[in-house]
């Protein structure tokens, strides 16, 4: 019986930072209970950017548990979920991953992209995270999945409406403090390509 009552305590916490939800969207939760240096977590924000009242985008924060050889620890990410047939651009890399793909002002984010750029079509990416350390300890800032630093950071999008595809970009600002990915500014054309203004 005590295992019972060890494993609901153990577990309090996570009910309580999953099921915490801000009715205007964009809050920040403390996550407590595990390790020192506890991250900040966002609650999660759904966008509708063609304005057809179907939510097209959602900034999704989840917890999961990694483990090595003789350390484990947990790690949370901030996920950029597609909704609706809405997409993202990534790039399928040599090893056969695919990474999502962070673009700059002046880049061309074409309808048919050309390999190794595809359409993202497993729903989700993973756009920031913070990892863990296996002494318990949580950095102090998140880790934003690109290969280059900057903020903001532009992704290519492709949204649907009606029976065709818009294609377009959307701007993050991310918070590498408490993890919070934010659209700061998007466009959208019906045109086969479209290009990030500087």
């Amino acid at each position: 019986m005590k295992r019972v009552y060890v494993l609901l305590f153990s577990l309090l916490p996570i009910i309580i930072v999953s099921c915490g939800k801000n009715d205007n969207g964009g809050g920040i939760q403390k996550v407590e209970g595990f390790g020192q240096n506890n991250p900040e977590v966002p609650d999660a924000v759904s966008y509708d950017l063609n304005a057809d009242s179907v939510d097209d985008f959602q900034i999704d924060y989840g917890m999961g548990v990694w483990d090595g050889i003789d350390a484990s620890g947990l790690f949370i990410s901030g996920d950029l979920k597609s909704l609706d047939d809405s997409t993202v651009l990534v790039r399928n890399n040599e090893d056969l991953s695919v990474q999502i793909l962070f673009n700059r002002p002046q880049d061309t984010i074409w309808s048919a992209p050309k390999q190794p750029d595809k359409w993202n079509d497993d729903g989700s990416v993973t756009i920031a995270e913070i990892t863990q350390a296996a002494d318990g300890i949580w950095p102090d800032e998140w880790t934003v999945n690109s290969e280059f630093n900057s903020n903001p950071y532009y992704l290519g999008i492709r949204v649907k409406e009606n029976e065709d595809f818009l294609v377009g970009w959307i701007k993050l600002e991310i918070n590498k403090t408490n993890g919070k990915i934010k659209f700061e500014q998007y466009r959208l054309t019906a045109d086969e390509y479209i290009v990030i203004p500087e």
